[in-house]
């Protein structure tokens, strides 16, 4: 693994920075959520060791015990300072708040939604697993807290991709869990506004990518009905819209699909994860995402975003 650079930022941290590198190379990170544990998350997790991700990102539902012990044994092996960010899911959240309490001083965290930069890349970790006792609605600290995040991104120059990170989906197919209509309504035009790259979400236990979609302020159904503004399966060129991809696929038992919407492009039941390579060269810079399969490292999907380079940059 490659030394690690972060600047972190938690809602009361703002000023916990680092200089940047002088510069800039390729990295990997990997993504999964809904993890538990027992063979099949064992499995996602030895997938993940052999890609040397810089960034491990466990977006939620990391333990369905009554501790979190099994779950952090299960991840000794990538578990570098720093480099695991984690998400909290609902089962996270328990009347005692002790998984949740042990997740927070395990990982060094203030808060369960936090940013940080890596290379040239920002990376913005929200909590949405339940309002009631993190709140994420319009007005709350966390929103006001997103707002002003993405916002500082978008401005930053040296800042080539905006990632999001969410356990509750902002978008989803016809599956166990719908999407999450205060969500899509409060963020989605946020993420427009600030041009958002990736959108990572979990909570159904499946793999599920849209298109690159805009939210539709024409319509009445805004959440059932996003513009796409890129029409292609795989390839994306400047696309500027979120790509919104479900990667609920860490072991829990998996989630069937009852039908399609249109929107989404590519949906499965598969454990596994995403990995993410993050690529600079002369003319370009590229994202490119791949799903890999617990059965033999099978890529599933696979998808890429591209940028022409700022001129001098």
């Amino acid at each position: 693994m490659l030394g690690c650079y972060y600047n972190l930022t938690y809602a009361e941290n703002s000023d916990k920075t680092k200089d940047k590198p002088e510069k800039i190379h390729d990295f990997n990170f990997v993504a999964a959520g809904d993890f538990g544990c027992g063979d099949e998350p064992n499995r996602s997790i030895e997938g993940m060791i052999k890609k040397d991700p810089e960034i491990v990102m466990a977006l939620g539902d990391l333990s369905y015990d009554k501790s979190a012990t099994c779950w952090l044994n299960s991840i000794t092996q990538l578990d570098d300072p720093g480099r695991i960010k984690i998400l909290i899911g609902d089962h996270d959240l328990t009347k005692k708040m002790i998984k949740y309490n042990t997740y927070l001083q395990h990982f060094n965290m203030t808060k369960p939604y936090y940013s940080f930069d890596y290379q040239n890349v920002h990376f913005l970790a929200m909590a949405t697993a339940k309002n009631s006792i993190i709140p994420y609605k319009y007005g709350s600290e966390q929103y006001d807290f997103v707002a002003e995040d993405l916002r500082s991104a978008h401005n930053n120059k040296s800042i080539k991709w905006i990632i999001v990170y969410s356990f509750r989906p902002f978008y989803s197919s016809l599956t166990e869990h719908l999407a999450e209509p205060e969500l899509t309504y409060t963020y989605h035009p946020l993420f427009d506004k600030y041009r958002v790259d990736v959108v990572l979400q979990a909570h159904n236990h499946n793999y599920q990518r849209t298109f690159p979609i805009v939210y539709n302020e024409s319509s009445f159904f805004p959440l059932n009905y996003p513009e796409i503004s890129y029409n292609h399966d795989t390839k994306y060129n400047e696309p500027n819209a979120p790509i919104f991809i479900t990667v609920g696929t860490g072991g829990a038992e998996l989630h069937n699909f009852t039908g399609t919407v249109p929107y989404v492009i590519e949906q499965f039941g598969s454990h596994g994860f995403l990995n993410v390579d993050i690529k600079n060269s002369k003319n370009d810079l590229r994202l490119l995402g791949t799903f890999y399969e617990n059965i033999n490292m099978n890529k599933k999907d696979q998808f890429v975003i591209t940028k022409k380079k700022d001129p001098g940059n």
